[in-house]
Parts: structure tokens; sequence; C-alpha cells
């Protein structure tokens, strides 16, 4: 990359970032409700214990719902945020009058990709700081890396999943109901939303298929006590990084610059 480039890209992450901090809906949607789902949640099911996903022994609910809100946290960040805001700049005409400066397209995507980067680990941050101090969630420790990489990872296949999906999307009044529609259905059945419970075999078949199941596993196994290593869950990493590969495929093919009326 060159000095040019660089410099052009940290304007582009600063002007994405402005627009966040500037969107109250934004705010509490990225950052507001996944802390209250932790909150609430922990709260209700607090000081119980339940057998964990994939494993045969019990976690506390709060260890569980932590690994899981900070995975929330970050498809609401990376997925459904950066599929509405494209969505949006091109039913707008952003997008379209973008094209024609000398801004080169990867660097405009790229500055979305890091913005939604720095959320996602600022909010992964946050979430394990209320579950640790509030709700005596086990501190990582040596796990710490171990769920870096996987809150990356799961940033990076989120950010390029939202590129080609912002071009299902047709209005920009249909962006919020889509992108949230979409996450909300992926928490569902990746079993987010319900410690303990054991999926049915053909949801959680689906549920395989994409990579929110695979990002709550990996984060899961990083806060879990139990861990024994590193905490690297490198199949379920994998997965996130099939998908990563197959959004940008994906995003060259499909994605649009100018408004679905002038197509």
């Amino acid at each position: 990359m060159s000095i040019a480039t660089g410099a052009l890209l940290r304007r582009e992450t600063a002007c994405a970032v402005k627009v966040v901090l500037r969107n109250p809906q934004t705010a509490f949607l990225v950052v507001v409700l996944p802390l209250l789902y932790l909150f609430v949640l922990a709260s209700i099911f607090d000081g119980e214990r339940v057998h964990a996903p994939d494993r045969s022994w019990t976690l506390d609910v709060s260890t569980i719902m932590t690994a899981s809100v900070v995975v929330v946290g970050v498809v609401s960040a990376a997925f459904q945020n950066l599929a509405m805001t494209l969505v949006e700049d091109r039913e707008y005409g952003v997008l379209k009058r973008l094209r024609s400066t000398p801004v080169p397209a990867p660097v405009f995507l790229a500055g979305h990709v890091v913005t939604a980067t720095v959320m996602s680990v600022m909010l992964a941050v946050l979430v394990a700081c209320l579950g640790v101090l509030v709700f005596d969630v086990p501190f990582p420790g040596a796990r710490i890396p171990a769920a870096a990489v996987t809150v990356l990872a799961g940033t990076l296949a989120c950010c390029l999943a939202a590129i080609p999906f912002s071009a299902l999307v047709r209005r920009a009044s249909a962006s919020l109901p889509m992108a949230f529609g979409a996450g909300l259905t992926l928490f569902f059945l990746s079993g987010n939303f319900f410690p303990g419970k054991d999926l049915p075999v053909a949801m959680q078949r689906v549920a395989d298929v994409f990579p929110v199941r695979h990002f709550f596993l990996a984060m899961l196994t990083a806060f879990d006590p139990h861990t024994t290593g590193a905490g690297f869950e490198w199949g379920h990493l994998a997965v996130l990084g099939i998908w990563a590969v197959a959004g940008a495929v994906l995003s060259v093919a499909f994605f649009r610059w100018t408004p679905t009326g002038e197509e």
C-alpha cells in the first residue's frame, strides 16, 4: 500500500466513523442493544448452570451469554449496520457520485470494513468487561489472543457477507428490516438466545452452513474456563475464512453502485 493510498484510507475511515457517531439509531442498534441483551438475560439467569453447546459439562449462563452477545454485537456492527449503510448510500445516489471521484472503490469499501472492525473490537471489549465485572464471568486470561483472533475473523466474514447482501435489498426503506431480520434469524438458528437448549438436528444443519454458529462456538471456547491450551477453534475459524473469501468473490460479482431505478 502506497503512502497516498494509506492516507486516503485513513480519511475514508474517519469519514465513516463520523457518519456512525452522528446517527443515534446506529449507536442504539450496534452498541446499546447488545449490552442490554447481556444485562437482561444474564440478570434473569444469574447463577444458573446449563449444559454448554457442543460440550458435556455445564457452564454459568452468564458465561455462555457473554460469548453469545459478543457475537451478536459483531454481527450488528459488521453485517447489519454495514449492509444498511451501503444500501442507503446506493439508493440515495452517494455511491454513484463517489464513482465519479478519484477515490478508488477498494479504498472506499476498505474504509467501511476498518470502521466496522474498530466498532466490533470496542463492543467486544465492552461486553466482556460487563460480563467479567458485573456477572462474574471468568477472565479469559491466556485465551485472550484466541478471543481477539475470533473477533477479527468473525468481523471480516460478516463485513464481506454484508457487501453482496446489500445487492439483494432494492430500497433504502427496506435496509433496516431486511438486515435486522437476517441477523435475528441467524441468531435464533444458531442458538445464541437459548443457553442450554439443544437445537433440533435439521436446524443445526442449517445453522452450520452459516458463519454465526461457528463464530459463537469459537467465541464460547475462548470464554470457557474448562478450555485447555490457547483456545483457538481452528475448524470454526476456517469456516469463517471460507465465508470471507466467498463474500469477497460475490462482492466483486454483484455489488452495485447505482440506485435500483437506474439499472
